[in-house]
C-alpha cells in the first residue's frame, strides 16, 4: 500500500503523525511526506530566508530516513501559501507522483497557522483532482481517488477523531524524527512560541490515548474526510 502526508511545513508530519507513518513503514508499505513550503522564516537568528530553507530541507530528508519515506519538496514561501494555480499544480503533481492509497493531511479549517488550512484545503482538492487526465502536471493523472484522513489542529481545540491509531510502540521513532528538526526543537519554537512544543505533542498523544479508554499509552486521532466519495467502504481498514 502507498501512503501519503502532505503538510505545509517541514515539521508537520513529526508533529501531527509520524507515529502512523512509523507503523505503515515498519508493516513494509510505501510512505512518501509531501511538503509545501520550505519553512524558510523559521529561525529568530539566521541571516537569510536561504540559509533558513537549506536547514530545514536537510532536517526533513533526515527526518524521512529514520522510517525510509520519501520526500517531496514543494518549495513555497512560509507563511504565504496560498490558493493558486501554482500551488494547486504541485498539489496535484504530489499526488500523482505518490499514487497513494491514503492521504494524511492538515484540518483544513479553524487552525492558529493559515498555511495549515490552506495545505489540508489544497490536499482536498488535489485528492480528486489529480485523477482528471486533462489537467496537465508533471506527472501522469492518478488511477483512483484516495482515502483522506484529516490531522488534528495544532492544540486540538474541537477536533474529535473518528478514528485511533495506538502509537505506543511507535511513540520513540516519532520522538526521534521530531528531533531531527533541530532548528525548530532547540530554537524557533520555544524562542517565538515560548513553549516545548516536544511536550505538547506528547501530550496530545497521551491524551488521544486516554480517550480510547483502553489503556494505551500513546495514539494519533484523524477525521475521515466524509465529502463524497469518500473511496472505501470500509476506510478504517486501511489504517495500520
Amino acid at each position: 500500500m502507498r501512503v501519503l502526508f502532505m503538510g505545509a511545513h517541514p515539521d508537520d508530519c513529526e508533529y501531527y503523525c509520524a507515529g502512523t507513518l512509523a507503523k505503515y513503514a515498519k508493516m513494509g508499505h510505501e510512505v512518501t511526506i509531501a511538503i509545501a513550503t520550505n519553512g524558510n522564516i523559521g529561525s529568530m537568528t539566521a541571516k537569510t530566508k536561504d540559509e533558513v530553507a537549506q536547514i530545514r530541507y536537510k532536517e526533513a530528508l533526515d527526518a524521512c530516513a529514520v522510517i525510509g519515506a520519501k520526500l517531496i519538496w514543494m518549495g513555497f514561501d512560509d507563511e504565504y501559501l496560498i490558493d493558486s494555480r501554482e500551488v494547486r499544480d504541485a498539489f496535484i503533481d504530489a499526488v500523482r507522483e505518490a499514487r497513494p492509497d491514503v492521504i494524511f493531511t492538515t484540518w483544513k479549517m479553524s487552525d492558529y497557522n493559515p498555511d495549515h488550512d490552506i495545505n489540508g484545503y489544497m490536499a482536498f482538492i488535489a485528492r480528486i483532482n489529480a485523477s482528471i487526465k486533462l489537467i496537465k502536471t508533471k506527472h501522469e493523472a492518478t488511477e483512483k481517488i484516495p482515502v483522506m484522513f484529516f490531522c488534528p489542529p495544532t492544540g486540538q481545540m474541537e477536533f474529535m477523531p473518528d478514528y485511533y491509531v495506538n502509537i505506543s510502540e511507535e511513540m520513540e521513532t516519532k520522538i526521534t524524527m521530531w528531533k531531527r528538526h533541530k532548528s525548530q526543537n532547540e530554537e524557533w519554537c520555544g524562542d517565538i512560541f515560548g513553549v516545548d512544543v516536544l511536550k505538547g505533542m506528547i501530550r496530545t498523544c497521551e491524551h488521544f490515548a486516554y480517550q480510547t479508554g483502553s489503556g494505551i499509552k500513546y495514539a494519533e486521532g484523524f477525521k475521515l474526510c466524509k465529502t463524497w466519495p469518500i473511496g472505501a467502504a470500509e476506510p478504517h481498514k486501511l489504517l495500520p
